[in-house]
């Protein structure tokens, strides 16, 4: 048992709590969502997963991919074991408080035995902590990345993606033992947590490990003239950059980097998955050999039939959102079975002692719900992406 994530749950609750009474309120829930009164509906043949995130607005390649992986995970598990699991999806549009009126239906009206979701981080840490005032329900996201989302909730909620700190450390130390990189380099969003968190967490690791971070750049979300910010890098003498951003900024970054004639080896994390679909062709050559975090790199093997599957059944291609939603819905399926009961209490323990071989390997959890998993690397090779090493 998670102490530290108890009492830090319990915090996060009492914050929530007047956004959730309110919604409770408006809902006629009452005290019906309590633990001890929470009953899902079905029997361990005809349960209901909930999952939610935005299908529609800007963010909706994200939510859609979560939502329908999670259906298309129970799709095949039902085809396998004769069940007749449902899914309800519900649309956030990325919005917290949203999430939780659709957090309050799923535990007040459809009665969910289960959460997929949240999508992002956001409405993610809104739904978990106001599950530790009314009913604890296991909940699994598949792309919440934020530390907060776990650490200040209780023992029902896990996530299968790494974490910003996780990812940020494990490239630093991939940069340090595998590239043999002594010395380091950031430029960075100061507007935005993501890019902030990563740079402080590259930072710490890399120095830890031995490296030295000679330069830390930070430029605005509205910039697109990287030139003063490169200028004072390039006067030193590097091994990687460090280019913890979003896709569009990444492109930027790196090709007005090699204009100005720095040479070091470009890594990053998981905001690089979608540089080739912005970058033109006279991009590319600067991108050639980037190497960056994921969860999955499309080259590999035991992603095919999901990717075949996935487009065949929603006419678009999946992306990691999906492909991590389709194994966290797989383990949380089992772990269900495992509990042999639809008791809140007894499938979280089944998830937390959960080793889940799935499309992506391994999945199992730390006592803080994060995953223990294999860290995959991807690296731009001839315009596409190669996992690191073939």
């Amino acid at each position: 048992m998670n102490f530290k994530k108890i009492v830090k749950g319990s915090l996060a609750a009492l914050m929530c709590l007047s956004l959730t009474a309110c919604e409770s309120s408006e809902s006629g829930s009452g005290d019906s969502g309590t633990d001890s009164a929470y009953t899902p509906a079905g029997d361990l043949t005809s349960y209901v997963i909930g999952t939610f995130g935005p299908t529609t607005g800007p963010y909706a390649v994200y939510g859609l991919a979560v939502t329908n992986a999670a259906e298309l995970a129970v799709k095949d598990w039902n085809a396998k074991k004769g069940t007749n699991i449902t899914v309800e999806k519900a649309d956030t549009q990325g919005d917290q408080t949203q999430a939780i009126s659709v957090f309050n239906k799923f535990t007040s009206s459809t009665k969910v035995a289960a959460i997929i979701g949240g999508t992002v981080s956001g409405e993610s840490i809104a739904v978990a902590a106001a599950s530790q005032d009314s009913v604890k329900i296991p909940m699994i996201s598949p792309s919440a990345t934020a530390a907060a989302f776990t650490d200040d909730a209780g023992n029902n909620v896990f996530r299968a993606c790494y974490t910003d700190p996780q990812q940020a450390a494990q490239i630093a130390d991939f940069s340090y033992d595998s590239l043999g990189a002594k010395t380091a380099a950031i430029i960075y969003n100061a507007d935005d947590d993501y890019s902030v968190g990563l740079e402080a967490s590259f930072k710490e690791e890399f120095t830890k490990k031995g490296g030295t971070v000679v330069a830390s750049e930070a430029f605005g979300t509205k910039d697109t003239d990287f030139s003063s910010q490169l200028t004072k890098i390039a006067a030193n003498e590097i091994d990687v950059l460090f280019i913890p951003n979003y896709y569009e900024k990444d492109v930027m970054i790196a090709t007005q980097a090699r204009n100005l004639g720095i040479k070091a080896q470009f890594v990053g994390c998981d905001g690089w998955d979608g540089v080739l679909d912005v970058a033109e062709a006279n991009d590319l050559p600067n991108l050639e050999g980037a190497v960056f975090i994921n969860q999955y790199s499309p080259d590999m093997e035991s992603v095919q039939d999901i990717m075949k599957a996935y487009e065949a059944e929603y006419g678009q291609p999946i992306n990691s959102f999906g492909i991590n939603s389709y194994d966290a819905t797989m383990c949380l399926l089992e772990a269900i079975e495992k509990a042999g009961s639809l008791d809140s209490a007894a499938i979280c323990s089944a998830i937390a002692s959960s080793k889940h071989v799935g499309i992506l390997g391994e999945l199992a959890f730390d006592d803080n719900g994060d995953p223990i998993k294999t860290p995959v690397y991807v690296t731009v090779k001839n315009g596409a992406y190669v996992s690191y090493g073939k």
